[in-house]
């Protein structure tokens, strides 16, 4: 069970063998800990030291995203085992191998960008979308004929490089299907719209998921092989989220604006943050989405078990040096 708290004034404590939430010293909620996989936690409130001992003492992982939907930690019970592992995933950050995932990661991406917009023009059939769409072909195509031999950094910046131009084309199609009143013109991670701020916002929900895979699988989040490694940043996190963006959270903010389940009168001007209400309303859909199920390589399994599923992949990488196959749904 993933446990969501958001709000002011709300605290965690622990009684017995349970979680138990409460809301201006009122209990609103008392969970038994063995069925708890992880808290997220959005707002202010405080936590007792006996529910920290009791989450260790269950494995539960405490993950912290602020009000502007960004990462802002992650606590967790030690782990001295995978050592092993964790060091082949050290090698892995420096070598070609590692390029070859971060390759397949943006090339899957770049598929599931094509295909959301394939889904997004279902109905309209605009001639400006189908040029952006074969605008990602391309780019696609110069992704898959790129060499890997050369230098490691400058191969990471290239494929970077053509990431962030496949992503400009796919923003540009998007922006024909959000209304004009929420006044979308490009995506950006300092949101001044509403999209934005919400794409963050679900963005901050699913690297918790992602980053939860990684350390169930005793990889170290903070490593990764296409984003460069910097201070306090979850590089693997970041590295698998990309082919997951579009077909969970984009989808799902896209469909919320233009449903008017979430309005320009939900974004707080003051700071560009989305108000609790909508905040609750994008957790619910987004966690929604994350535990729906598709059918994928004719096997029925929630984009949870396909998030499990990158992650295991990756291990696999590690220790049996078995081929890495990046998620993407064919339209």
């Amino acid at each position: 069970m993933k446990i969501v708290i958001d709000g002011y004034n709300k605290s965690i404590h622990k009684k017995d063998n349970q979680i138990v939430i409460q809301e201006k010293n009122e209990i609103i909620d008392s969970i038994k800990a063995d069925a708890i996989n992880d808290i997220t936690i959005v707002g202010k409130g405080h936590i007792t030291f006996d529910a920290l001992n009791l989450m260790a003492e269950k494995n539960i992982k405490l993950i912290s995203i602020n009000t502007r939907g960004q990462l802002t930690y992650t606590l967790e019970s030690p782990n001295w085992q995978n050592i092993h592992l964790k060091k082949e995933q050290y090698k892995l950050n420096e070598n070609k191998s590692g390029l070859k995932i971060s390759k397949e990661l943006i090339l899957s991406k770049m598929k599931n960008q094509k295909a959301t917009l394939t889904t997004l023009n279902k109905n309209k059939q605009l001639k400006r979308v189908f040029n952006h769409r074969q605008k990602i072909d391309e780019i696609t195509k110069q992704l898959s004929d790129l060499n890997l031999r050369g230098n490691n950094p400058d191969i990471r910046m290239k494929i970077m490089g053509l990431e962030g131009k496949a992503s400009s084309e796919y923003w540009s199609g998007v922006k024909y299907f959000i209304p004009k009143e929420i006044k979308f013109e490009y995506r950006t991670k300092r949101p001044t719209d509403l999209l934005n701020s919400m794409l963050n916002y679900g963005y901050a929900i699913l690297a918790s998921e992602i980053t939860k895979s990684i350390l169930v699988n005793g990889l170290d989040p903070y490593c990764g092989f296409l984003h460069f490694d910097m201070y306090n940043r979850k590089s693997l996190t970041f590295d698998l989220i990309e082919p997951f963006r579009q077909q969970i959270v984009d989808k799902t903010v896209i469909g919320l604006i233009n449903k008017k389940q979430v309005t320009v009168e939900d974004l707080d001007k003051r700071n560009n943050t989305i108000r609790l209400e909508a905040r609750k309303l994008i957790v619910e859909k987004i966690l929604g989405k994350i535990h729906s199920t598709i059918t994928y390589n004719n096997e029925t399994m929630s984009y949870s078990d396909l998030i499990e599923k990158q992650s295991k992949d990756i291990v696999n990488v590690l220790l049996n040096n078995e081929k890495f196959n990046g998620f993407y749904l064919r339209w």
